[in-house]
């Protein structure tokens, strides 16, 4: 039995992040993951895929996507779509029929930041789904880097801590999302459950510090999904 290290849940340029998918992939080698899958914000880069080598070792680059309703305010129910092999944002206004067309592409559905609460403090709002009624859905990320800064940070001064410490944050997956995945194992519903580091690495300044906010490095050595085949 192998024993694969994935990152899940990674942003490019495409949407919010700050390198190309190669590029992206050319770092995570160094970091000794094997499979790195992207899911930008409701786009399907293409020609991507494959296996890129760094430092004598190579990882698998899979392209996904995070989908949600742009349209609707404010924002709920992010969907990772894993495993897909077109673009299918367009079904994001009905989480369902998301779901659905998941599964009919050949795909795996999983709830992104089930909870995910505002923080008033960086301007960044509740993105916690909220359409509970739906069904055949993969699983749930019960672990997810963003979710957990939100959850914990409650001034300024921590904020400014966990963007210069970045290794400070990913501590467990949080007791709300893990409370979740107990109420749908409890109720029979057949959930797993994927870690995701949620990559948006960007720029930001601190007076005359100017910083790359919880760079790609941090993520590759963070929260990983083990598969074993």
């Amino acid at each position: 039995m192998e024993e694969i290290i994935t990152s899940i849940h990674i942003h490019s340029v495409y949407s919010d992040g700050l390198k190309t998918p190669p590029q992206i992939a050319k770092e995570a080698a160094k970091y000794r993951v094997d499979v790195i899958m992207m899911t930008d914000h409701n786009v399907f880069p293409t020609g991507f895929n494959g296996y890129y080598n760094a430092d004598g070792r190579r990882v698998l680059l899979m392209t996904g996507e995070e989908i949600h309703d742009k349209n609707r305010q404010p924002q709920k129910n992010h969907m990772l779509a894993l495993g897909i092999k077109q673009d299918l944002s367009p079904a994001a206004h009905d989480p369902q029929k998301l779901i659905d067309a998941i599964r009919s592409d050949g795909g795996l559905s999983f709830i992104a930041h089930a909870y995910d609460p505002e923080l008033p403090i960086i301007d960044e709002a509740d993105l916690s789904w909220v359409d509970w009624q739906v069904r055949n859905f993969t699983g749930l990320e019960i672990w997810n880097n963003l979710s957990e800064l939100k959850i914990r940070v409650t001034n300024n001064l921590q904020v400014v801590l966990f963007a210069l410490f970045p290794q400070l944050m990913a501590l467990e997956p949080p007791a709300q999302i893990r409370a979740i995945w107990d109420r749908m194992l409890n109720e029979g519903q057949h959930t797993y459950a994927i870690g995701g580091v949620d990559a948006h690495t960007f720029h930001f300044d601190f007076g005359p510090i100017k910083l790359e906010v919880f760079p790609y490095a941090y993520h590759f050595c963070s929260i990983h999904t083990h598969i074993l085949l």
